[in-house]
């Protein structure tokens, strides 16, 4: 694990490759979860991997390397009393969610997962020409997520679904406090309203981890903006930045 200075910038592209493109072109948008989940249950049958993480392998797309350090962070909260809430942003079919709920039994914290599960909003110009592709593309299932939640036994009563976009559902979301804040939004305007939004709430001691920092341009910008106003908060990674690392901050 290392830390880097907020001014440090990744070398990468402004948004990821989009795999299938042209299939995507003249697929419905709602047989993506399904068909996401399809290759990647094919792909498990050559791969080994222990639980939890086998389990979840149909239902996350995040990185190996930042799975394992969301359920780090998520043991060292429940070590350490750190009290709060696990919210996620951008749920997607809630592997990632789920990971956090399996390595948080033990206190039986609430899960709030907010997700309009319509793909990702329009881009504005923080994000770049490149990120434009992505809109509308990343359609996830809140019935995938049940799904992956049942595998991993996290009971239904600690989970709370806020379905729409963040504009909308965050306003009446009543959190009072968070012990772990996963934010998985991709795009310039929806990271930067998770922080303001919810880092108010985060118990000292309490984390945040960005899932697409180094991946599009407008959550880095995001995310460095955030860090420059806050020149106490150091961004750390876990794992290599350039192989799927993990990037998250500490509250003070």
């Amino acid at each position: 694990m290392s830390k880097i200075g907020a001014e440090t910038k990744i070398a990468g592209m402004s948004a990821p490759q989009q795999s299938f493109r042209l299939l995507r072109l003249f697929l419905p948008k709602k047989l993506q979860p399904w068909l996401r989940g399809l290759r990647k249950r094919w792909k498990l049958r050559s791969i080994k991997l222990d639980e939890p993480f086998r389990s979840v392998f149909p239902y996350v797309g995040a990185s190996f390397p930042r799975q394992e350090n969301l359920i780090r962070l998520s043991e060292y909260i429940e070590q350490r009393g750190i009290e709060g809430a696990v919210v996620e942003c951008g749920v997607l079919d809630g592997g990632t969610a789920a990971l956090m709920g399996y390595a948080t039994k033990q206190s039986g914290r609430p899960i709030h997962l907010f997700d309009a599960w319509e793909g990702l909003p329009e881009t504005t110009e923080n994000d770049g020409e490149a990120s434009k592709k992505w809109v509308g593309q990343v359609v996830g299932s809140p019935k995938r997520v049940s799904e992956v939640m049942s595998k991993l036994g996290i009971s239904s009563e600690r989970i709370r679904i806020h379905r729409g976009w963040f504009a909308d559902t965050f306003p009446t979301a009543k959190i009072e406090k968070i012990a772990l804040l996963h934010v998985d939004c991709d795009f310039y305007e929806p990271t930067a309203l998770c922080l303001k939004r919810w880092y108010s709430h985060l118990s000292s001691g309490g984390y945040v981890q960005f899932d697409d920092y180094q991946m599009f341009q407008g959550c880095t910008k995001a995310v460095d903006e955030f860090l420059a106003g806050h020149p106490d908060i150091a961004l750390q990674t876990f794992g290599h930045p350039e192989r799927g690392g993990a990037f998250f901050i500490q509250k003070p």
